[in-house]
């Protein structure tokens, strides 16, 4: 009886210390949204600065050896609303322009957008034009 007591005791204490989602909500390392570009003293630049500054490792390399063979390595491929773009387009996009930045490892780039997108990719969801009205 008194386990049981304890039990129900811990558990309810446990609810109360954890953290509401809202108030703890953490940074995910492969997304950046246009809330923290909101929040964050970057809002009025480039989407290429926000990058660097928030998530700089979307701009690298990938790391180690990758292939069996000695394959090419590809820079890291920019998707913007699903379109390919150079890399460069992120210089010409502001970062308020933007709805979401996802970055995808180079395996899974590779899966979705095939044998040149294993350097990772940075997909970009820009705001329509209705949600710019709002």
């Amino acid at each position: 009886m008194r386990i049981g007591i304890l039990a129900m005791f811990m558990a309810g204490a446990l609810l109360i210390a954890a953290p509401t989602e809202s108030f703890a909500q953490k940074k995910q390392r492969d997304v950046i949204t246009r809330e923290e570009i909101e929040k964050s003293g970057q809002k009025d630049l480039d989407l290429f600065a926000v990058i660097r500054a928030l998530r700089p490792h979307f701009l690298e390399g990938p790391r180690g050896v990758r292939t069996l063979g000695g394959g090419a390595i590809y820079p890291v491929l920019v998707v913007v609303d699903s379109k390919r773009q150079s890399p460069e387009i992120l210089t010409q996009i502001m970062a308020l322009d933007v709805k979401e930045v996802r970055y995808l490892e180079p395996a899974r780039s590779q899966n979705e957008y095939g044998i040149n997108a294993n350097g990772g990719a940075i997909v970009v969801k820009m705001i329509g034009a209705k949600e710019k009205e709002k």
